[in-house]
């Protein structure tokens, strides 16, 4: 079975077994999880983007969500969505009809050399289920983003043990996958098991555990491109 195919047999998974619900927002405690993580990532998308019409490439982009805020704030910019999945493709074109949206695999781009200034990849290589895949879309990231452009980069710093299909990355693992690119990462979210459970008592207790190092399960970051 290709990577590929491997991809798209977890997600059917992910909604023949009801795995989805772990992402529901009306979770106290993953609505918080989540708000935190988007305005980090906002905030490092403010920080990267250029003046002007920049072009942004999501990929991995899902339903095309981050794309939708992207333009609304910034609505000068050229968005592009990149999914393995034809049915999350189909979603976004709807969601975000001014955006362009693509079905592909993030190994094989089809997009011309150094064309985007800002590329983000959000929980994307945790779920590449091998290393020759994960070097494969590093390097064309590398190949479509332009010299000087940002990885704007969310992902899991640890391997999640309760599902075997998705894996942790660290900052050295992407000193590999990105050699000589400069990293400006920083641990974040509080780890969702323990998110989930905060109920009633999130606005509390969400930033007294998210204090703890250890406690926290995903880096987030950006990662320029050698000029």
């Amino acid at each position: 079975m290709s990577d590929q195919e491997r991809i798209r047999d977890t997600y059917r998974a992910y909604e023949t077994t009801g795995r989805q619900h772990l992402w529901d927002l009306r979770n106290r405690g993953f609505a918080r999880l989540a708000a935190d993580r988007d305005a980090a990532v906002q905030e490092l998308l403010a920080r990267s983007l250029p003046g002007g019409s920049a072009r942004l490439l999501d990929v991995g982009c899902g339903d095309g969500t981050l794309i939708g805020t992207v333009m609304r704030r910034w609505p000068d910019v050229d968005a592009t969505g990149v999914d393995l999945l034809a049915d999350r493709i189909d979603e976004a074109r709807r969601s975000v009809p001014d955006a362009t949206f693509t079905v592909a695999s993030a190994d094989v781009l089809p997009l011309d050399p150094a064309t985007f200034d800002v590329v983000t990849a959000i929980t994307l290589f945790s779920s590449i289920p091998s290393a020759d895949m994960e070097r494969s879309a590093a390097a064309e990231i590398g190949r479509v983003l332009r010299p000087g452009g940002w990885l704007v980069w969310y992902d899991l710093r640890y391997d999640n043990p309760s599902n075997p299909e998705v894996h942790g990355l660290s900052s050295r693992r992407l000193a590999e996958l990105f050699p000589g690119w400069a990293q400006h990462l920083r641990s974040i979210t509080l780890a969702p098991p323990v998110a989930r459970r905060l109920g009633l008592l999130t606005s509390t207790a969400y930033p007294i555990l998210h204090a703890i190092p250890p406690l926290r399960s995903h880096l987030v970051g950006r990662l320029r491109c050698p000029s």
